[in-house]
């Protein structure tokens, strides 16, 4: 008997078309950190992100943070598993906001593996 092995990719794909959907939300809105899948690409191959999308406030209460923290983009990947932590300056997370950090990681060419900060709280709020 042959097992044909499905892919994490081909898994989310599957879930997405059944649930009609762009990527699974797999938290209650509104919030101050969401959990998100959706394909992407990195590094020239299609991936599942696993996303934990924090906003500034929530990230603080269990990392330590200067007084005016960056807004940041965490990749890692484990055994071909992709998460991505980010933090944003924004008061709550809501389906706006996942749907444009979506549209962000999707169309940045240059991202990589580790921790990578930008813009300051006083800049962005």
């Amino acid at each position: 008997m042959l097992h044909k092995y499905i892919s994490e990719i081909d898994k989310l794909r599957e879930i997405l078309v059944n649930e009609e959907k762009e990527y699974r939300l797999l938290s209650e809105l509104p919030a101050g950190r969401a959990y998100v899948q959706f394909e992407g690409r990195f590094m020239g191959k299609d991936v599942v992100w696993n996303m934990c999308l924090f906003t500034m406030d929530e990230y603080a209460l269990s990392h330590k943070v200067t007084d005016d923290p960056q807004q940041f983009i965490d990749i890692k990947n484990e055994n071909d598993t992709y998460s991505i932590d980010i933090g944003l300056n924004i008061r709550q997370i809501d389906l706006a906001a996942i749907e444009r950090t979506i549209i962000m990681v999707r169309k940045y060419k240059r991202l990589r593996i580790g921790r990578h900060e930008y813009g300051a709280r006083s800049k962005t709020q």
